[in-house]
């Protein structure tokens, strides 16, 4: 050890002399190399690319080449590309995850003369196998090549779309398949000049040939023959600009072939993928009454009283306070839970309570007062009667703020109207809880309000001209109240639309009325009914059914009570290698025709290992129709056509209420066995006579071998071998086994039980036999108890191998045992149920006779009733049963239904009826569809307005078409009513219509002030107007339609600023739906959230998976298809599914990672065992083993080697969990997108800057920059629209590793254009520059303007640098001006917008609602400066004159902006980096903001978490500044070349 340590750190300053020492050394020793994986270097940079799951592994290939490179240092020196080498036998162990900062040691040991080489990681082997030089190098042939195929190429962007559904993230180098053919027989691969990346893509291309969501990973290469000098020959030939390869994939002979390597054999095995993140949040979507005579459960009540809450009083922050009394349960966790599960809105919880309670997650319990508690959002009163609450409230009053919220909860007999409270608050809602026992009365504290008459707004389904939008935009122009309304239109987009409104600049004085009730009054603010419920103030004012309400998401709960089942129901993992998931789902099977009637299922552990995952469900065929309903393979029934009672083994879906067909393999049960007793006999005793009989013949034969001796076969085995008087050794795992083997086999000798947990047998074997060993072994053992039982058999024996584990993981036996002239069978019995009859009817004899002769009996049998499904897995896996597991389906044959159990719901399509998809070839379209076809549909007709576009939606059709899918693509204009009749009458000419779905989307987002008719009509067209007509058609034309869906958005249900025509649009077809539901038609619309992964949101987020938006996570693709099951069979109409960020993390709600490994191990309590003691000890088999391990590393991301895992203790995973909460204590938090964005002026104003200062043109920054760096030229940093430093910028500047400088403005607040502005910034800026180091200036926002002036200018001096623009540049800024201000806008507008959005950021505490109103109504600059005044003498922050001077400049400023000239650019040759943020401000513009029109030097974009503002508070931004730096670039390729030279030692 200490020379290997000593060689591994000695190092030559002579390259040759080195390598010659090598050579020298290399018949003595072997060579080893280790490798420093780190992503921070260059080196490695590309690598970060290689994207798994969600984690960034090393690449299989690249183990490979530092093999290689390793190789080539023993013989060659470093060229080791000149090197031919050839691989064998390559397997790699485990992968290893690559950390983000850090690195990664690798050690690469090769054996000199055998050419076995390892790789290990910490200790850990990680990949295995052979390496020699090719003496006589080949060229590579492709032997047989498909040329023509049904499946079409597919583009670059296209095949790693698809890849990324199936778990792959690959960017950067290791998207180097150019294009591809979609069956993955051929492909092109760029190559340049890396072989890891050229050899992954080899195999990217093999991966699309799989008909898997699965995600899969190399686990063997048989042979890798790389010949480098051909590879570089045929690259010599190509054209420089475009080096590619072709790469061939031969199945016949398991090739892969592309340029000069050769790969043989690979074999790929599926690992289990990470949950998606977050927990979907189900809801319903109804209108719901003020006053409801309904019952609410405690959540929905919660529920309804927060959102009317922040629908009318809108917050990001809730302090929720709730006041408890002893008699009542606190409901403050039910209004926290409302709270997690809305979008962005966080909340300060607090219970107030002289009781000892319970610790609430995320609240504080506390024994004060009220009156102690200041700023409450929302106060919960509950128990205290008339007079108590009388008391309360003067208190109540005072700690709410402006319109806060009160809560009552009140006996269900009490009169509200006693309480005399009406002068301070006012009542919104008085809901009845379902306890019968109490209500809750919703008060809302009242404010004093401005009586500014509201201007009317009539929204009208009949104006087709959108006439309204100018009447709005008017009204909206005066920023007076506005009461849009709709009266009597069923179908009106009122709500969507004003949802949207509400979250955009002014959005507060939208008011909505919807009256959709024939017996109301015509609408009239006058009448009564209109102008009390609008004296209320609120933002939603519904009238239906005679009551005023609002729309409410409430959980949309699923129903899994217990209950006995008469249809096909079957068992299965959701998630495979998670055996907590198992459960019974809804089947595919029509009961009425099914034969056979399950009573029992009998497990097998094949069940076990395709629960556990290491058996892929890719064994049961190569198309994913085939992989579903796969556990169980024997049962005992009735045969509902004979009313015989059966027993049979089956290929699959074992595990059921029913069976569609017998199968040949199937026995009619004697009288005097049970079902439950014959559901034990198919499987053992057909694999036994199968081995004994057929594969050999165990009467020619005296002794035999039998493993597991008390497991199913195993005692089947025993009593058959017995039964023909052959002399049995067995082996067992403990005494008690034991001890019922002697009881049960009289005739066994003790002597020949050996212990089956070690090879131990081996020796008694040889004992017992005098070394002549056994004439037969029945093996179920693997690994090195295989190998000692290969020689336990003597001379001409039979080794029958009923194992998978060693086959399918291509273990190696030693040729020398067959010098006995042994014989290896393996025994697949499931191979009889497609053996020829002759077989079958063999194999069904000898059972038959031996059934009659008494020799075959029923096993030992362990019961589970059906519910307890997951308990019959685990006991089996346990491996302390005797015997069979069975779980019992049904209490009595005859019974019709099943007992009780919990069956998740699933939707299955009928094959004769045609299903219609309109955006069919869209992202969602086409997953929609895929997921119809492998749930029944056999018809499907795809709606597009263009029709197929690309290869990859000819892929996706040929795909299905494999199915036995018949495939249509309309492309009928569906806006019209002909060519929605047209639709469905191709659609009838494929099948009865059975189902429409309505994905179609056209997106025209815009600020509601710049939108326009024509904007607004794009989005109807293929939602609202289409919808109308598919509804009319429909109800006439499709009797058998049994759905009818549309996919509406959370931007209708919540509101989304920029999308008031697409929320209006889908809120149209969310009336349809409601109006077709009342009419007893199939009727489903789905507010769906940001989709990831396809669709519109993924092509703008492209590789940024984990992107929030809006407060909510991208679901994945697969999430949505998976909760279609529970949205489209539930009975609303209107129900929503989106993913909160940050709020819903973990396994599942309460889980821990101890919660999780206490499951899998069958621990009920915690305070039953030592925390000291290793899970091994406690019982831990390598099936456990299996599922801890990827438990662990799916949903914790905690990655554990098998010696760790061994060792593990209850006690070390506290330990890690302590660990990991205090790292995520002490992490910089990251600044993510608000659901509140900022528009206009709120966007480039982000405070006023440090007065303190504002009379310095130059500020030094304190930095962290090394005592070498303070005599260089500083960082040039030139900020926004206040043109001052600022908080941010000195928290900035203390993580810059440069001298760094603010260049204020505030000296040239009075200059009039841009170019005098830039004149006096040049002269300070050349002061500070010297020509022979290169400049660097950042500019932020409107400061990127003068950042390339200046830049331009010092160009012209001769100077040269760098240029770094933060979310700015003229190009961007202009449109963005203009945007928000329109082009023609008025000096007192401009104003207007100025004086209003300093008040909202810099005043938040005289932020009103008619703020913005306040300086509109008054007309003279001067006056609205007076008004101004008065608002900045309220703060001590900034003086009279600053605030003033800073106003003026910014209008100034943002006249520049909006006139400035973009024709009068001059180029400049500097780079530019562009850093935007994640979430964008303006959709309609390049994603470099147009700057690669400005420079002749690269530009680069980096995107970062935040906003236009808070990007600046995200701590990623001081590291990218560090990144570009010219100076600290030049050290770092300094000390890279210091660090290139790597040491290579041998032992």
């Amino acid at each position: 050890m200490a020379l290997y340590c000593m060689l591994l750190t000695y190092m030559k300053k002579s390259s040759s002399r080195y390598h010659a020492q090598l050579r020298a050394l290399a018949p003595l020793f072997v060579g080893i190399i280790v490798k420093t994986v780190n992503l921070s270097s260059d080196n490695e940079e590309f690598m970060s690319g290689h994207i798994i799951d969600g984690k960034i592994l090393v690449p299989a290939t690249c183990y490979l080449q530092y093999v290689w490179e390793t190789f080539s240092l023993m013989y060659h020196g470093p060229s080791y590309m000149d090197v031919p080498v050839e691989f064998e036998d390559i397997r790699f162990i485990r992968a290893t995850t690559m950390p983000v900062t850090g690195e990664v040691e690798l050690t690469v040991m090769i054996h000199y003369g055998t050419g076995n080489f390892e790789i290990t990681e910490a200790g850990n082997l990680v990949v295995t196998g052979t390496i020699r030089e090719t003496e006589k190098p080949t060229i590579p042939e492709v032997y047989k090549f498909q040329s023509k195929s049904n499946f079409p190429m597919i583009s670059k962007r296209d095949f790693y779309k698809e890849l990324k559904l199936r778990g792959y993230h690959y960017n950067g180098a290791f998207q180097a398949v150019q294009i591809a053919r979609s069956d993955g027989l051929f492909g092109k691969v760029e190559w340049n000049y890396n072989w890891v990346t050229f050899m992954d893509a080899m195999l990217q291309i093999q991966i699309l040939g799989t008909d898997s969501r699965t995600l899969l990973l190399p686990t063997k290469i048989r042979k890798l023959k790389i010949n480098g000098r051909h590879h570089f020959d045929l690259m010599s030939q190509m054209n420089p600009d475009n080096r590619v390869f072709d790469v061939y994939v031969d199945h016949m002979y398991d090739r892969i072939i592309a340029g000069g390597i050769e790969l043989v054999g690979l074999h790929a095995s599926p690992v289990q993928r990470r949950r998606s993140p977050g927990i979907p949040v189900r809801e319903e979507y109804v209108f719901f009454p003020f006053f409801p005579s309904t019952l609410l459960s405690f959540k929905n009540a919660a529920r309804v009283c927060i959102q009317i809450a922040l629908e009318n009083n809108p917050t990001l922050k809730i302090k929720l306070v709730e006041v408890h009394v002893e008699e009542e349960k606190p409901v403050l966790i039910d209004f926290i839970e409302s709270i997690e599960d809305l979008p962005v809105i966080t909340g300060d919880y607090i219970l107030l309570t002289s009781q000892n309670m319970d610790t609430i997650t995320g609240a504080r319990i506390e024994n004060g007062s009220l009156s102690s508690q200041v700023n409450c959002y929302f106060i919960v009163l509950g128990g205290f009667d008339a007079n108590e609450v009388q008391d309360k409230i003067t208190t109540v009053h005072k700690v709410l703020v402006d319109n806060g919220y009160l809560l009552l909860r009140q006996k269900a007999t009490m009169d509200i109207s006693a309480l005399k409270i009406l002068e301070r608050f006012q009542t919104l809602s008085i809901l009845s809880i379902d306890n019968n026992e109490e209500k809750f009365v919703l008060l809302q504290k009242v404010s004093k309000k401005l009586t500014v008459q509201p201007v009317l707004v009539k929204i009208s389904e009949h104006d087709i001209n959108f006439d309204w939008i100018a009447v709005l935009q008017a009204a909206l122009s005066t920023k007076s109240p506005v009461i849009v309304y709709s009266f009597n239109e069923k179908f009106n987009g009122i709500i969507g639309l004003v949802n949207c409104l509400r979250k955009e600049p002014d959005g507060n004085l939208i008011r909505c009325f919807f009256i959709d009730d024939q017996s109301a009054p015509a609408f009239d603010l006058s009448h009564p009914l209109y102008s009390d419920q609008f004296s209320l103030g609120l933002a939603f004012n519904i009238y239906r059914n005679g009551s005023w309400g609002s729309y409410r998401h409430l959980q949309l709960l699923k129903i899994d009570k217990p209950e006995a089942r008469l249809d096909h129901i079957y068992g299965n993992v959701i998630q495979r290698g998670d055996l907590s998931t198992l459960q019974w789902l809804k089947g595919p099977l029509n009961s009425q025709n099914c034969q056979i009637k399950i009573a029992f299922s009998s497990l097998n552990f094949r069940d076990v290992m395709l629960a556990t995952g290491r058996l892929a469900v890719e064994l049961y065929g190569s198309s994913r129709i085939d992989q579903n309903c796969v556990l169980g393979f024997e049962y005992s029934g009735i045969n509902m056509v004979s009313g015989r009672r059966i027993m049979s083994m089956v290929e699959k879906g074992g595990v059921a209420s029913y069976v569609e067909k017998p199968s040949k393999l199937i026995w009619d049960i004697p009288d005097h066995w049970s079902l439950e007793e014959a559901a034990t006999v198919p499987v053992v005793y057909i694999t036994v006579y199968y081995a004994f009989f057929m594969i050999s013949d165990i009467r020619k034969g005296k002794s035999i071998l039998i493993h597991a001796g008390t497991g199913g076969i195993g005692l089947a085995a025993i009593r058959v071998a017995l039964a023909y008087n052959l002399e049995v050794f067995t082996t067992c795992s403990n005494p008690i086994k034991k001890e019922f083997l002697l009881k049960t086999f009289p005739q066994l000798k003790e002597s020949n039980i050996g212990n089956s947990r070690d090879t131990s047998f081996e020796t008694m074997v040889q004992r017992e036999t005098n070394g002549k060993g056994v004439d037969f072994v029945l093996n179920s053992l693997s690994e090195e108890k295989l190998l000692a039982s290969v020689r336990c058999l003597g001379k001409s024996g039979h080794f029958l191998e009923i194992g998978k584990f060693d086959m399918a993981n291509d273990n190696k036996i030693g040729l020398g045992c067959f010098l006995k002239e042994i014989t290896f069978h393996a025994v697949l019995a499931d191979s009889l149920l497609v053996a020829p009859e002759e077989d079958i009817w063999h194999l069904k004899n000898l059972i038959d006779i031996d059934i009659s002769n008494g020799i075959i009996q029923p096993l030992p049998v362990k019961v589970f009733q059906a519910h307890e499904i997951e308990q019959a897995f685990r006991h089996l896996i346990g491996g302390k049963h005797i015997g069979k597991v069975v779980i019992q389906v049904r209490e009595r044959p005859d019974d019709p239904s099943t007992l009780p159990v919990r069956v998740i719901s699933q939707i299955y399509f009928k094959p004769t009826l045609t299903y219609v998809i309109s955006g069919g070839l869209g992202g969602f379209g086409m997953e929609l569809a895929d997921w119809m076809a492998l749930r029944g549909a056999k018809k499907l007709l795809l709606s597009s307005s263009r029709g197929i576009t690309t290869d990859y939606q000819s892929f996706r059709i040929a795909l299905w078409k494999t199915y036995g899918c018949e495939i249509a693509v309309s492309t009928s204009d569906i806006s019209t009513k002909n060519g929605c009749r047209r639709l469905l009458s191709e659609a009838s000419a494929l099948g009865p219509v059975g189902g429409i779905f309505n994905l179609a989307v056209v997106l025209r987002d815009s600020i509601f002030t710049n939108q326009t008719k024509d904007q607004f009509l794009e989005s109807f067209a293929p939602k609202a107007i289409a919808t109308k007509h598919l509804d009319e058609v429909s109800r006439i034309s499709c009797p058998d339609l049994e759905h009818f869906v549309v996919f509406s958005s959370v931007s209708c249900g919540r509101g989304n600023a920029g999308q008031s025509n697409y929320g209006m649009a889908n809120s149209v077809m969310e009336r349809i739906i409601e109006y077709r539901n009342r009419n007893g038609f199939p009727a489903k619309a789905i507010q769906w959230g940001a989709v990831g992964e396809v669709g519109l949101v993924a092509d703008m987020a492209e590789d940024k998976i984990d992107l929030e938006i809006g407060g909510t996570l991208q679901q994945r693709i697969s999430s949505c298809i998976q909760e279609l099951d529970h949205l489209l069979g539930s009975k609303s109409p209107i129900v929503s599914c989106m993913v909160v960020a940050e709020k819903r993390n973990g396994r599942s709600e309460n889980e821990s990672i101890i919660d999780a490994v206490m499951n899998i191990m069958g621990i009920r309590d915690l305070k039953t065992i030592s925390l000291g003691t290793t899970l091994s000890e406690m019982g831990m088999d390598s099936l456990m083993a299996v599922e801890i391990k990827q438990t662990l590393e799916r949903d914790f991301e905690l990655i554990l080697s098998p010696q760790d895992l061994r060792l593990l203790t209850f006690q070390k995973l506290q330990e890690i969990i302590d660990a990991r909460e205090k790292e995520n204590d002490e992490e910089i938090k990251m600044i993510f997108p608000s659901e509140k964005k900022l528009f206009g002026m709120e966007l480039l104003i982000r405070n006023l800057g440090d007065e303190t200062n504002c009379d310095q043109v130059i500020i030094p920054l304190k930095t962290s920059a090394a005592p070498s760096k303070q005599t260089l030229q500083p960082n040039i940093i030139i900020p926004g629209l206040e043109g001052t430093a600022g908080r941010a910028w000195y928290q900035i500047g203390s993580r810059l590793q440069s001298r760094a400088i603010v260049l204020q403005l505030h000296q040239f607040a009075h200059l009039e254009n841009l170019k005098d502005v830039v004149q006096q910034c040049f002269e300070q800026v050349k002061l500070l520059l010297r020509q022979t180091e290169p400049f660097y200036i950042i500019g932020y926002s409107f400061g990127t303007f003068i950042a390339l002036k200046v830049a331009e200018m010092l160009e012209n001096c001769g100077f040269r640098g760098h240029i770094m623009l933060l979310d700015g540049a003229p190009h961007f800024l202009k449109r963005l001006t203009n945007l928000h201000l329109g082009d023609h806008f008025s000096d007192n507008e401009l104003y207007d917008l100025l004086f209003s959005s300093i008040v909202n950021q810099i005043f938040p505490e005289e932020t009103k609602e008619t703020t913005s109103e306040v300086f509109h109504k008054v007309k003279s600059l001067s006056e609205k400066k007076s008004i101004f005044m008065n608002y900045v003498e309220k703060q001590n922050v900034y003086s009279k004159e600053y605030s003033a001077t800073m106003v003026d400049a910014m209008f100034r400023r943002v006249k520049m902006a909006a006139s400035f000239d973009l024709n009068g650019i001059q180029k400049i040759k500097s780079p530019i980096t562009l850093v935007r943020p994640s979430e964008v401000s303006l959709q309609d513009i390049d994603e470099d903001y147009c700057l690669s029109l400005l420079t002749s030097g690269k530009v680069t974009l980096k995107v970062i978490e935040g906003n236009h503002t808070t990007m600046l508070d995200n701590p990623s931004l001081s590291q990218i500044i560090n990144g570009f730096d010219p100076v600290l670039i030049e050290d770092t390729n300094f000390e890279e070349y210091i660090r290139n030279d790597k040491p290579v030692s041998v032992v």
